[in-house]
């Protein structure tokens, strides 16, 4: 090969290495330009997170303290513009009084002890306080630690917390000192809690009522009533109720109670009742005092004061209710009319004291010869009427005779050295279906007569 064939060839060589040179560095710059495109969206999505993010971020040097860069929600919370920040230190964002605690705090998180400080007072550029809990992470650039604080503004959540803190307390203030009884139990009806009073009240130590269930302290003849009121409460979701039941104190003293019982509800769940209760006592007393007194009035108001049986204006009352018995339920129900015989010559004869007696008498003898279920009644003057519920005609006249009888036997001395036994005459009927109540006791009256007209002391009946 001659020289110019060699360097042709040389020149061949050359040219490819440089196209292949050429070609490696078209790839490298491509590359190039690939990493700082990425770069730069990388740096753009931070930026954007940084700057439209809630919280407020401040970057920090971590050797001289010195703030850095922030973003817009910081600038927005401490009131200071991007210039003014980068200014500052850490020393100057928080109260003089408080620097000591933020600086250790500030320590652990530079050294990684802690990735979050609780509750830091911040100062913000009108002097101005509010909390914020604080995030951050640290990293090294180039032999320079820095430090990144996240502040995310807790104010309103610690403003909730102060009000719910003095809520509490004013709770435990107006339940520790009040005069009513406070208590709480569980779901199932055992006391966790009780409050002075009830300790006062009761009679006990907190020890001998914690834990003890409810019903152990209600009078043993109500407990099941309490029981089925209480579970019907908790069953169907009653928020409040009202109830009154006797309590038994220490030392065995009976009290009552009177009590408003509030469900607490957790999830939709009842979990626990609460109540407040009062002694009610005095109050009972008084209102079962008020009712003794209202019974023993209308019995007076019903009951004739000297033979002791009922009056005729309580006769026509039940003897309504007794025929308005007798048609709904098909029972017997028979009348007795009672009247003594000759009472005015002997009233003229020995005075309307002696005659009083009679009565009285006569009053004690009715009684004796009765059922419960039966009733008598003083009809007027010497006149005496009996319902006997229940009863036909036939068996009314086995007790119309054993009243006739056992008050004949009966001795009355209205003068020295006499004895006088006085008779009465009795008219009885049974009462027919639907019939009118005037019709019905005029039979009944109209028999006595004829027992009067048949020669007294006997006992007249229509069978």
């Amino acid at each position: 090969m001659n020289d110019q064939s060699k360097t042709k060839q040389t020149l061949i060589h050359e040219l490819a290495s440089l196209r292949q040179r050429i070609a490696e560095l078209e790839q490298s710059e491509s590359k190039s330009k690939q990493v700082e495109e990425a770069l730069r969206e990388s740096e753009e999505k931070f930026r954007t997170i940084f700057d439209k993010a809630s919280d407020g971020i401040l970057i920090a040097d971590v050797q001289n303290k010195k703030f850095l860069q922030g973003n817009a929600a910081i600038y927005s919370m401490l009131g200071y513009t991007k210039k003014e920040i980068e200014s500052l230190t850490v020393y100057d964002l928080h109260p003089p009084k408080d620097i000591s605690h933020v600086l250790d705090e500030f320590e652990k998180l530079i050294k990684g002890e802690k990735a979050l400080a609780e509750d830091l007072p911040v100062l913000r550029k009108d002097g101005s306080i509010f909390y914020s809990d604080v995030g951050s992470t640290s990293t090294t650039i180039e032999g320079r630690h820095y430090l990144v604080g996240i502040f995310r503004d807790i104010s309103e959540r610690k403003r909730a917390e102060e009000a719910l803190r003095e809520s509490e307390e004013q709770y435990r203030t107006l339940v520790e000192n009040a005069s009513d009884i406070v208590f709480r139990l569980n779901s199932t009806g055992h006391i966790t809690f009780v409050n002075p009073a009830a300790l006062r009240i009761m009679g006990y130590e907190e020890k001998e009522i914690i834990g003890r269930h409810y019903l152990t302290f209600i009078r043993s003849d109500m407990q099941e009533e309490a029981m089925n009121f209480f579970g019907r409460q908790f069953v169907k979701g009653i928020p409040n109720t009202y109830s009154e039941y006797p309590i038994i104190v220490k030392g065995g003293r009976e009290i009552w109670l009177g009590q408003n019982t509030q469900l607490i509800f957790r999830d939709g769940n009842v979990v626990a009742f609460q109540a407040v209760a009062r002694d009610i006592t005095k109050r009972k007393r008084i209102g079962e005092a008020l009712q003794d007194s209202e019974n023993r009035y209308r019995e007076l108001s019903i009951v004739d004061d000297l033979t002791q049986l009922y009056n005729s204006r309580h006769f026509y009352n039940q003897l309504k209710i007794e025929l308005d018995r007798s048609n709904r339920y098909k029972q017997p129900l028979a009348l007795l009319l009672l009247d003594l015989d000759n009472f005015k010559a002997f009233n003229d004869a020995y005075g309307h004291v002696e005659g009083d007696q009679v009565l009285q008498r006569l009053g004690q003898v009715v009684k004796r010869c009765l059922r419960q279920t039966d009733s008598a009644y003083r009809y007027g003057g010497e006149e005496f009427t009996i319902l006997l519920p229940m009863t036909t005609s036939e068996d009314s006249v086995v007790t119309a005779e054993r009243i006739r009888m056992e008050f004949k036997k009966e001795i009355f001395s209205p003068a020295q050295g006499q004895d006088v036994h006085v008779t009465v005459s009795i008219g009885l009927a049974q009462y027919k279906p639907q019939e009118d109540m005037k019709a019905f006791f005029h039979r009944v009256d109209q028999l006595m007569y004829q027992g009067k007209k048949n020669g007294k002391d006997r006992v007249c009946s229509e069978s």
